[in-house]
């Protein structure tokens, strides 16, 4: 929990033009500046920060908020994260709560503090005397010096207690080292030493650059040849990507991912030029590892080494994706090569080339399947068929899925509505079943005549109710005379009365209803953008009075008419009426704006 004073003054202390220039090129444009949406595509820069009230809105997609709100849409993080990145910009220290959340909060942040060290400690032991050997083999691995430093790679000599000794000069003890994965605990005296030993070691960050965990590779024919930290309260291996930190602004501008499997099979190409990479860190393609990059990139193209190991994790790894809405291609090396080897030797130019030539899900897997099995063969070609439909029935969208089915029926010379009856028949090997139908697109159509049955609620406030909350933003105490004479209950956008409701709240109380800081009080993405878009159109009020007393009657009027047409009652339909010319005559007054 952090107190909304605190919050207040970061956002008084932080200027939104200069955290968001930080990632997009903005422009003056008037007294606001100006950018491309990088939300949405466009040509035309719609996106616009407002330097007076802190807060952004894209006139395109209308996403809107304060600096907190950007930095958890462009940074895929939470409010908290986002919250701790402004404190340090505003050199703001965040209390400490007791609470068991603010105890979880400090056990993490002390395992990031020690691997921290430990970074620092193989770091030192790579320069040293012990890291000479080390050196020498990532100079023979065609790593620069920069690169070496930029990854924070390392060296840990090959000891027993050297890491243990380090840090108990510093009275941290085995236990917490032991919960950091750092050392292990032998069982026949309970003393703790290193987890190691005689490796060069590759730190492993998350998105914000802390350090979660280490990997390794040993020297030599010593096994295991790599070797990972364990599980840890801060570190899972299967929900996380060695490189994403660096790489993550590149996936942005590259508009896809590229997904390698090994350490120096990302460092390499990432060193010669191609950033938009991440690895994964020695596990299969996880679903939890998908959703990190989605956040960045739909796109994708895998390029994993080119054995028989590679091509079944690649396969594994397609339908996966292709579960998951991705568009995804494969990247075939030639065979016994791996990114890493192969830049080194051909250099990355090639390896781009490589990857503008990648195959899309269709041609690699039935490539693969061909070779396999002998297509002359009756039984071979249903086993191709068999091995094809699982993948193909992942796709969601039933035009491509149909034109692979058809394609395929070209490819192998049979019959397309034979191939459509097997599809029928597919279930997923996760044992979910799917039900197609012979015919492309049945399923979808019957989906679109039930949400056409559905009632459409509207996505947009009404106009009079957008203009009033623009009136509120531009002028707080505004909003106590919109409830006096009007009545929230009398909005029909929910969300619109609750913000005016809550401007009037904030101000009654003494506290500030500026824009930016409102944005803090609604955590849910669609009330910051109802209030940006309100912003927006803040300037084109003249004169709030008349601009208030219009909006009553059109918003009185518009309640009074649906509640005629929904309501068979004549005599209350009368009584409406006569409500309806009272309160039309009671906000006549010239003097709206003061309230009584």
């Amino acid at each position: 929990m952090i107190p909304n004073e605190t919050i207040d003054r970061i956002l008084d202390r932080v200027d939104i033009v200069e955290v968001i220039s930080g990632y997009l090129p903005l422009k003056k444009a008037g007294q606001n500046f100006k950018a491309r949406c990088p939300f949405h595509e466009e040509k035309t820069p719609s996106f616009t920060v407002n330097p007076s009230k802190q807060i952004f809105h894209c006139f395109g997609c209308g996403t809107g908020g304060n600096v907190i709100r950007f930095l958890m849409k462009y940074e895929k993080m939470d409010f908290i994260e986002a919250i701790k990145i402004l404190a340090d910009k505003a050199n703001i220290s965040l209390p400490r709560q007791g609470s068991p959340d603010g105890q979880k909060n400090s056990f993490s942040e002390k395992l990031y503090e020690i691997n921290e060290l430990a970074c620092d400690f193989f770091q030192k032991n790579l320069t040293g005397d012990s890291g000479k050997e080390a050196r020498t083999y990532f100079v023979q691995r065609g790593l620069h010096e920069r690169t070496i430093r930029d990854f924070r790679l390392g060296f840990a000599q090959d000891s027993w207690q050297e890491l243990v000794n380090y840090f108990k000069a510093k009275n941290v003890g085995g236990d917490m080292l032991e919960k950091a994965g750092l050392v292990l605990r032998r069982e026949t005296d309970g003393n703790f030493y290193d987890r190691f030993r005689g490796r060069i070691i590759f730190p492993i960050f998350d998105p914000r650059k802390k350090i979660l965990a280490f990997g390794s590779r040993a020297f030599g024919e010593a096994v295991p040849k790599y070797m990972n930290s364990p599980e840890t309260h801060i570190y899972s291996k299967g929900k996380h990507l060695y490189g994403l930190n660096f790489a993550k602004d590149h996936l942005r501008k590259q508009g896809y991912a590229i997904i390698a499997e090994g350490y120096f099979d990302l460092i390499l190409p990432f060193q010669n030029g191609i950033r938009n990479i991440v690895a994964t860190l020695g596990t299969a393609l996880t679903l939890e590892q998908i959703g990190a990059i989605k956040r960045f990139t739909k796109n994708v193209i895998i390029i994993y080494d080119s054995d028989v190991a590679g091509e079944t994790a690649a396969l594994r790894g397609l339908d996966l994706l292709i579960g998951e809405s991705m568009n995804v291609r494969i990247a075939v090396l030639p065979r016994g090569d791996d990114p890493d080897s192969f830049v080194r030797r051909e250099g990355s130019v090639k390896l781009m080339n490589i990857l503008k030539e990648s195959r899309d899900l269709f041609d690699y897997k039935l490539g693969i399947l061909t070779a396999k099995f002998k297509k002359s063969e009756p039984r071979a070609v249903a086993r191709i068929v068999e091995e094809m439909l699982p993948t193909l029935a992942r796709i969601k969208n039933a035009v491509l899925r149909s034109g692979y089915l058809k394609k395929m029926s070209e490819k192998l010379s049979i019959d397309e509505a034979a191939i459509r009856d097997e599809f029928g028949k597919v279930r997923l090997r996760d044992g979910s079943a799917k039900d197609f139908s012979a015919r492309p697109g049945r399923e979808n159509l019957r989906l679109s005549r039930l949400s056409a049955a559905e009632p459409q609620v509207s996505q947009f406030p009404r106009p009079a109710e957008m203009t009033l909350l623009a009136i509120a933003l531009e002028d707080a105490s505004l909003a106590a005379t919109i409830g006096e004479k009007l009545g929230f209950e009398k909005l029909k956008s929910r969300v619109i009365a609750g913000v005016i409701e809550k401007i009037g709240e904030l101000q009654k109380n003494g506290q500030k209803a500026i824009p930016s800081h409102l944005a803090t009080c609604f955590d849910d993405e669609k009330t910051n953008e109802i209030m940006a878009r309100a912003l927006s159109i803040a300037p084109t009020i003249q004169d709030r009075d008349k601009g208030m007393r219009d909006c009553f009657r059109h918003i009185i009027d518009a309640n009074v008419r649906e509640a005629a047409r929904n309501n068979p009652d004549i005599h209350e339909v009368k009584r409406l009426i006569v409500e309806h010319r009272n309160m039309v005559e009671k906000i006549s007054d010239k003097t709206i704006s003061k309230t009584t």
